[in-house]
C-alpha cells in the first residue's frame, strides 16, 4: 500500500494557514455571536494593530501620514457605529459618519498643515491622502461590520462566511486550475481561474447559509445570489487592494504579527471590502429600510 506523505497531501505552510485562519474565523465567529462591546472592543483591538501596519506600509514609500489622526479617527468611527448596542437608533450611525468623515478631512488637514517646522519637513500632498485614506480604510469601512451585526446575527454570519469561502476557493482554485495571471504586475500569484473558482465558491456559501436562514430573508434564495455576488466580487478587490499598496511599497507582507503568515491585514483585506456592501443591500433590500 502506497504511504501518503504530507507533501503529496497537505504541505506545512497550508497547514498552518488552514491553523490560522480556522483560528481567526472562530475568534470572528464568537466575537459576532456576542455582538454590542464585545464585537466593538476586538475590532478596536485589531484595527490598532492594523493601523499600525497601514502606517508601516506607506512609511516605506517615504509617506509621512499623520498617525495619531488616523487612529482618532479611526476609533470613532468603531463607537460610533456601537452606539445602537447602548439603546440608539440603528439609522444614528450612518448620519453621523457623513460628520465625521468631514471633521476627520478638515482635521487632517489643519493637523499636517502645522506639522513642519524647523527640525522636520513639512507634510506633503501624499501625506495628507495617505491620512485619509488611512482612516476610511481601517475605520469607516471595517465600521460597517458593527452595523450587520446589529441588523442580525445570521446576516453578520453570511457576509463573513461567504468571504471566507472565496478566499479559500480562490486560493485552492488558483493552486489546482490557475493558468492565466489576473493582474501579475499587482500580484504575481493571482489568477483568473483562481478568481472565478472564489466568486462560484462564495455564491455556493451564500445560497446555502440563504437557504437555512430564509425566515430572516423573506423566504428569497435571490438575495443568497446578490450576497454571493457582492462578496465574490468586493473580497477579491479587498485583496488586490492590499497587494497594490503592499508592491507599491516593496513589501511582501503587511506584518509579523501572524508569524509566517504576515500581518492581521493580510488576512481581513477581503473582509473590509464586502462588509459595507452587503450591509446596504440587507438594509436596502432585505429588510427595506431605503426611502426617498
Amino acid at each position: 500500500m502506497t504511504k501518503i506523505t504530507q507533501k503529496e497531501f497537505l504541505t506545512s505552510e497550508q497547514a498552518s494557514r488552514i491553523i490560522i485562519g480556522w483560528l481567526i474565523f472562530f475568534i470572528a465567529l464568537m466575537a459576532l455571536y456576542f455582538g454590542g462591546w464585545v464585537l466593538s472592543t476586538v475590532l478596536l483591538f485589531v484595527f490598532w494593530h492594523v493601523n499600525t501596519e497601514f502606517i508601516n506600509i506607506v512609511r516605506q514609500k517615504g509617506i509621512n501620514p499623520s498617525n495619531k489622526w488616523i487612529r482618532f479617527v479611526s476609533i470613532l468611527f468603531i463607537l460610533i457605529s456601537s452606539l445602537p448596542a447602548v439603546g440608539f437608533s440603528e439609522s444614528l450611525p450612518i448620519r453621523l459618519f457623513i460628520f465625521v468623515f468631514i471633521f476627520g478631512v478638515i482635521g487632517c488637514f489643519f493637523r499636517l498643515i502645522f506639522r513642519g517646522n524647523k527640525k522636520g519637513p513639512i507634510a506633503t500632498i501624499p501625506d495628507i491622502g495617505a491620512s485619509v485614506l488611512g482612516f476610511i480604510y481601517t475605520g469607516l469601512l471595517p465600521s460597517f461590520l458593527i452595523l450587520l451585526r446589529h441588523m442580525g446575527f445570521v446576516y453578520a454570519i453570511v457576509a463573513i462566511v461567504s468571504t471566507a469561502f472565496c478566499d479559500v476557493g480562490a486560493y485552492y482554485g488558483g493552486k489546482l486550475f490557475g493558468k492565466t495571471a489576473l493582474k501579475p504586475e499587482i500580484s504575481a500569484k493571482k489568477t483568473f481561474e483562481g478568481a472565478i473558482s472564489g466568486f462560484i465558491t462564495s455564491m455556493i456559501a451564500a445560497i446555502i447559509l440563504v437557504y437555512f436562514n430564509k425566515d430572516s430573508f423573506g423566504n428569497n434564495l435571490f438575495h443568497g445570489v446578490m450576497i454571493g455576488i457582492f462578496a465574490g466580487i468586493f473580497s477579491q478587490f479587498g485583496d488586490l487592494f492590499e497587494s497594490l499598496l503592499k508592491r507599491d511599497a516593496g513589501l511582501k507582507d503587511s506584518g509579523k504579527v501572524l508569524f509566517s503568515h504576515g500581518g492581521i491585514l493580510d488576512r481581513i483585506d477581503s473582509y473590509i471590502f464586502v462588509v459595507w456592501a452587503i450591509y446596504f443591500y440587507i438594509d436596502w433590500f432585505v429588510l427595506h429600510n431605503f426611502t426617498f
